[in-house]
């Protein structure tokens, strides 16, 4: 037997009201998972609501207001998807950065073990000439014992177009295996962070022991700051991975997996566009003396600046907005 529809609509209207929230903040692209799901559930409440009131309350404000509820509700969950363009704007002005400002711990600690690589390169070629033969690839020790930086000859035996390709396609496969290699438990990361920093770390160091400090500087400065950004953020993401299989908290270990995944996939393809750009600056201004040392360090430091800016700043306007305004044509729909 159906009760009062004063009490129905008593009863029911805070689902409606919450239901009409949701909505709001969906068309504004404002809407977290949780919230997405909160959003399904109220709906299909609404739904049930609304075959009740077809049945017991037919032609009433109850029964126009639910219908117009449910179809606003269908429209938005149902849509057909975004424009291909437009959901890449969003991942790149929002989802991008605000993911890698979540997981800011994985990239500090990735960071850290560069770092860390990068110390120990250098004190070992320091401390003990010797290590540089362990340590320094041999083309490089070559080049460095003659005077000469090994990277003088590139311009001249391919186009800049063939080096910065070459260079990209390497950039690639050291941040692939960083990320991908996670599922080895997170030792892969570990070790591909340490060994580029302490290769690094070792080759500068040869260098500075050998009078051309001025050289290394003059290379890696136009692309050193974002290059090694990157990696530290692909480092990042394998930690993730290799985090959830560790440590997978309350979720079975394949749903730890499958979530985490999710969202250091998100770091490593956000960082696919900066790794090309950095990697044609790597190609064209940073071999050779075309570029003065000045233009290339202030080059780097400006691109380094404005990819940190970016990644801690983007989509934080968006994120900040919590009032939510219900359109008028639906708060003004008055019950009976």
């Amino acid at each position: 037997m159906a009760v009062p529809l004063p009490t129905f609509v008593t009863r029911r209207r805070p689902d409606w009201d919450a239901l009409q929230v949701l909505l709001t903040r969906q068309r504004s692209g404002r809407l977290g998972l949780t919230e997405l799901r909160t959003l399904d559930t109220l709906y299909r409440r609404a739904a049930a609501d609304l075959a009740q009131a077809q049945t017991f309350y037919p032609g009433t404000d109850a029964h126009r207001f639910l219908n117009q509820l449910c179809a606003q509700a269908y429209g938005a969950i149902y849509q057909p998807p975004r424009e291909r363009w437009a959901s890449t704007r969003d991942f790149f002005r929002r989802d991008f950065p605000a993911t890698l400002r979540r997981e800011a711990r994985f990239v500090g600690v990735s960071a850290g073990l560069l770092v860390l690589g990068l110390l120990l390169g250098a004190l070992v070629v320091t401390l003990e000439p010797r290590g540089a033969e362990l340590l320094v690839p041999e083309g490089v020790r070559r080049y460095v014992a003659q005077g000469r930086m090994w990277t003088d000859d590139l311009l001249s035996v391919a186009p800049p177009n063939a080096v910065a390709s070459g260079i990209a396609t390497n950039n690639l496969t050291v941040t692939l295996f960083a990320f991908a290699s996670g599922i080895l438990l997170g030792v892969g990361p570990i070790f591909t962070l340490v060994n580029n920093g302490v290769l690094i770390g070792a080759v500068g160091a040869l260098c500075f022991r050998e009078g051309m400090a001025a050289g290394f500087l003059d290379f890696i400065a136009a692309h050193g700051p974002v290059e090694l950004s990157i990696i530290v953020i692909a480092g990042g993401a394998g930690l993730m991975v290799g985090q959830a299989l560790i440590d997978p908290g309350e979720l079975p270990r394949a749903q730890a997996l499958q979530a985490r995944g999710r969202e250091a996939v998100k770091l490593v393809v956000g960082c696919a566009p900066f790794l090309a750009g950095i990697g044609a600056v790597e190609g064209f201004i940073s071999p050779g003396h075309l570029f003065p040392t000045w233009a290339k360090v202030g080059l780097g430091l400006s691109l380094g600046a404005l990819f940190w800016l970016y990644l801690l700043r983007a989509g934080r306007t968006d994120a900040g907005v919590a009032r939510v305004d219900v359109p008028e044509a639906m708060a003004s729909n008055r019950l009976r």
